[in-house]
């Protein structure tokens, strides 16, 4: 991933800003159909800041081997609509709709779009990104998404200049 491109979308904003309409927060688990390589985390970045900016759609995007989490939010057509294009990218398959919830703040507050791999962190950040996908994964129904797991996809984020 281009730290020159992303560097400065990635300023994280501690204080939540309540929103003019309520604010639509989509998080979904999927799997890659083969596995991704720097050019398609460029790819994907680089398309996704640009598409979202216009959009008014704020996200994350994390991956682990074969373990893809995604959290979009913004007004709901505007999601719900980036999300049936996600849907149909042959990248990869959905594997779970984990949660849509109507929020009045969002907790992706600044950045268009930020990729990260969990590659290269530290050990106990990444065991414990891969227990919250698995719970969320095995999950009986919808989960919610809480400002504790926004905290970990944050602390990921933020190793994005370390080697992978």
């Amino acid at each position: 991933m281009s730290n020159n491109s992303s560097g400065l979308n990635l300023l994280w904003e501690a204080i939540q800003q309540e929103e003019a309409y309520p604010i639509y927060r989509l998080t979904y688990l999927s799997t890659p159909v083969t596995p991704f390589n720097d050019a398609d985390f460029d790819d994907i970045e680089n398309k996704s800041i640009e598409a979202n900016n216009a959009r008014d759609v704020t996200g994350i995007l994390i991956v682990h081997d074969d373990r893809i989490l995604q959290v979009l939010e913004g007004r709901e057509e505007s999601v719900r609509e980036l999300y049936m294009k996600i849907e149909a990218d042959d990248r990869h398959t959905i594997t779970k709709l984990v949660s849509e919830v109507l929020d009045e703040e969002r907790m992706v507050l600044t950045w268009s779009m930020v990729v990260r791999r969990v590659n290269g962190i530290p050990p106990e950040i990444s065991e414990h990104y891969v227990k919250v996908y698995d719970e969320l994964l095995h999950a009986d129904s919808q989960s919610e998404i809480t400002i504790d797991h926004i905290e970990l996809f944050k602390t990921i984020s933020l190793f994005w200049a370390l080697p992978v």
